[in-house]
């Protein structure tokens, strides 16, 4: 009977547990912006009020899902979804009356609550241009490597300021209102490049602190 050694396997396992203790560490590049935002601030010692994972619980209640236009009478049968018809749901449509009603509605809802196309069509009208440092990429080439750079969309007056001025989102009609308004407004969004958005973001999240600080004061 034949017993083989298996003191190399013992030497392959310690190399793969070095190799894996000795992984870098994910560059700020891969990270999205509040994290980016977040690392800066710790590195320059800004405490932001508000923690991130606070931040981005309050961000993500800011959508106005679909669904959320489903509508029923008082006897529980579905009307509708799009905006003021009062007929009810026919086959073989499962949320509308009609083809013309579905079609009315979902090019409404896409384009003033899907932000993919709210954000290409600030980058259009800002002509692809970086609003602060002038920073111009091509349509098919937002994306630019060699600078480490791209366009981002911005609001102006930070969606997480919608409390201060005076928007909710406790029902539907002024989650519509607050998102239509404010939020996916074109007055309040443009475009940047990521390094102005990082900086700005990082000035935000200054002037909140100081904000929230001083209302606590008085």
């Amino acid at each position: 009977m034949i017993i083989k050694k298996r003191k190399k396997k013992r030497k392959s396992n310690i190399k793969q547990s070095k190799k894996l203790n000795d992984k870098p560490a994910i560059s700020l590049i891969s990270l999205p912006l509040t994290d980016r935002v977040l690392h800066d601030s710790k590195e320059k010692n800004v405490s932001p009020a508000v923690s991130y994972r606070e931040e981005s619980k309050r961000i993500l209640k800011l959508i106005v899902y679909i669904n959320e236009f489903d509508r029923l009478d008082e006897e529980g049968k579905q009307i509708c979804r799009n905006n003021n018809c009062e007929n009810f749901v026919c086959k073989p449509f499962r949320k509308y009356c009609s083809r013309k009603c579905s079609a009315e509605f979902t090019r409404w809802y896409n384009k003033n609550f899907y932000w993919r196309n709210i954000r290409n069509s600030i980058l259009k009208r800002d002509n692809y241009t970086c609003q602060i440092c002038g920073l111009k990429l091509n349509k098919k080439k937002r994306h630019n490597k060699k600078i480490e750079n791209w366009l981002e969309c911005d609001h102006i007056i930070p969606k997480s300021y919608y409390t201060f001025l005076g928007y909710s989102f406790d029902t539907l009609e002024n989650k519509v209102k607050t998102v239509l308004e404010f939020l996916h407004n074109d007055k309040n969004l443009r475009t940047l490049c990521y390094k102005c958005h990082k900086g700005v973001t990082l000035n935000n999240f200054k002037a909140k602190a100081l904000l929230i600080n001083i209302n606590d004061d008085n």
